[in-house]
């Protein structure tokens, strides 16, 4: 996966060697952020990607940053043919304000294969082949009867 940089900012990372996820940084250029309970901000990664074919990047939530910060993952999917800067849509979930800071690692990405299957419209009687032993059970529906 190739990637640019447009300003000064850390390169992207896997926390380790086997880490599913690549961690992505706040710009050193980045005005201070502040974000009141419920509040979100789109912040630019400074950094390009390109996708590569059959594939998208879906950002995830930082666990520590999930839990510590209380801020969690909005918008999450880069398409292989966006070709844009990159944006971090971060919400805070938490009851108390809380700063995102320059270089602060703030959100990871997984780069997932895409089945491009097109969605073919079909009556609702031709729709399933036969009944599986769920059925029609939607939430709660495979727990404890």
């Amino acid at each position: 996966m190739r990637i640019a940089k447009v300003c000064s900012v850390k390169t992207p990372e896997r926390g380790t060697e086997n880490s599913a996820g690549i961690d992505f940084f706040v710009p050193d250029s980045a005005e201070k952020i502040v974000l009141t309970p419920n509040e979100d901000a789109i912040i630019p990664s400074g950094i390009h990607v390109q996708v590569p074919k059959g594939h998208m990047l879906v950002a995830m939530n930082k666990s520590g940053v999930a839990t510590k910060k209380k801020l969690i993952v909005g918008a999450q999917v880069v398409d292989e043919d966006y070709q844009g800067e990159i944006h971090i849509h971060v919400i805070n979930t938490g009851k108390s304000t809380t700063e995102i800071t320059r270089g602060a690692k703030l959100v990871q990405f997984i780069l997932i294969p895409v089945n491009y299957a097109m969605p073919e419209l079909v009556g609702i009687g031709d729709l399933y082949k036969s009944e599986t032993g769920r059925g029609k059970g939607g939430f709660g529906s495979t727990g404890e009867k």
